[in-house]
Parts: C-alpha cells; sequence; structure tokens
C-alpha cells in the first residue's frame, strides 16, 4: 500500500502524531485509518487527513500523558460529526484515568511533576471523551496488536503490525534513547524489562517512536548495554 504512514509533528514538546492507512472499501471510498498519540494541533492534523481523504476508524493513544493527547477533543468532535460513526478512541486499561471527566487533575499533577507547573494543560485543556477501547496485552485495533510494556507510564503500550513490519512505540523507545521515568507512575525497572522485550523482537521492524526520528529495533540494540 502506498503512502501508508505519515508523520505530523505537533506542539510545543514536538511529539509524533502518527496516521496510518488502512485499505478502503473500495478506490471510491474515503481510506479508513488509525490516529496515533494526537498530541496538538488539532487543526492541522483534521486538515492534513482530509488532504489525504483518509478519516480516523481509530484514535489510539500509547500513553496518557497529555502532549500524547491534548488535540483529542477537537479531533474526535470534528470526526463525529462528519461520519456515521464516531472513532473508537482506545488506550491501555492502566492509562484510562488520563481520559474522562476526571482527568484535569491528573494532568496537571503529572505535567507540575514534569515541568514545575501545569500551565502547559491548562492553557490548552479541553474536556476529554472517554476511551470506548481499554486495552490488555494481546488486543487489536484494526492490524496493530497491542503490547502491554509498562515503564513510561503504567500503561504504556505499543501498537505493532506484524505483517508490514511497523511498530508505533510511543514514549518507551526513541532514536538511540527511551522514555523518562521521573512522572507520576513511571517505574525505570519496569521498562528496563519492556525495552528488553521490545529488542528481542524482530531485527527488521521499523519503529516509530513517541518523538524525534524514525528508528528500527536492529538499530536500537546499541542500547542494551545500558540496560543491564
Amino acid at each position: 500500500m502506498e503512502n501508508l504512514i505519515e508523520l505530523l509533528t505537533v506542539g510545543d514538546i514536538g511529539t509524533n502524531c502518527w496516521l496510518y492507512g488502512l485499505e478502503a472499501a473500495s478506490s471510491a471510498e474515503d481510506r479508513p485509518c488509525i490516529v496515533i498519540d494526537p498530541g496538538d494541533e488539532a487543526g492541522l492534523i483534521i486538515s492534513r487527513l482530509k488532504e489525504l481523504h483518509w478519516f480516523p476508524k481509530y484514535i489510539l493513544m500509547t500513553h496518557g500523558h497529555f502532549d500524547h493527547l491534548a488535540a483529542l477533543p477537537d479531533l474526535f468532535e470534528a470526526f463525529t460529526k462528519e461520519n456515521c460513526g464516531a472513532p473508537k478512541i482506545g488506550i491501555h486499561r492502566l492509562d484510562v484515568h488520563y481520559l474522562g471527566k476526571n482527568a484535569l487533575k491528573v494532568h496537571q499533577d503529572s505535567m507540575t511533576a514534569a515541568g514545575g507547573s501545569s500551565a502547559y494543560v491548562d492553557a490548552l485543556w479541553k474536556p476529554l471523551p472517554e476511551a470506548e477501547l481499554l486495552f490488555e496485552e494481546g488486543d487489536a485495533a484494526g492490524p496493530l496488536a497491542i503490547l502491554h510494556l509498562p515503564g513510561h507510564t503504567p500503561g504504556s503500550a505499543v501498537f505493532y503490525d506484524e505483517k508490514t513490519g511497523v511498530l508505533f512505540s510511543g514514549d518507551t523507545l526513541f532514536n538511540g534513547n527511551w522514555g523518562r521515568t521521573d512522572l507520576p507512575g513511571g517505574d525505570e525497572a519496569h521498562l528496563h524489562q519492556s525495552l528488553k522485550r521490545l529488542l528481542a523482537m524482530k531485527q527488521d521492524i521499523v519503529v516509530c517512536p513517541g518523538h524525534g526520528p524514525a528508528t528500527s529495533i536492529k538499530d536500537e540494540q546499541r542500547i542494551l548495554k545500558y540496560l543491564g
């Protein structure tokens, strides 16, 4: 499939929002897709989807931090209005508290721990919808298998399409680095175990991270020496 993946880097924190195209029912129809980590700039994401003639069948979060879902309310509203069925929102069940009616304080506390202030959250805040899909290890959303890889947050997950060899790693694995564990719910030992699990997968898997450039499982073998 051509143009399967689109990358938009959004927001002041530079979050990677990935658009993953799925097969349309016919060549005359708009293509369904999966939006992964809509971290900010909802207008940009919506505009690009319309340019591509894509619509989100799923909106998935690799974890619940605010810089990975701030655009969710506007994105969900835009495509709920225009399509018969609303996009299905998915997140691992252990990060479900980052969504829904009680999520504001969770994000304020997390951002204060990260930078000493909740101003970033407060400036962008809109009420967050609830998740329809609460993932467990081994679940799937379309072609993407959900792997639970805690450490960055308790509910951090990666999304893996075995057929195409593409993996969306969120903030678990970056190009040459991995996610921080000093925010609420972070656990360094769990993250190291998660990284070892990832790095034992097929070497030719393309890794699409939550920040920074893409990489591969093969290229990230270099970090094993730091994991103990």
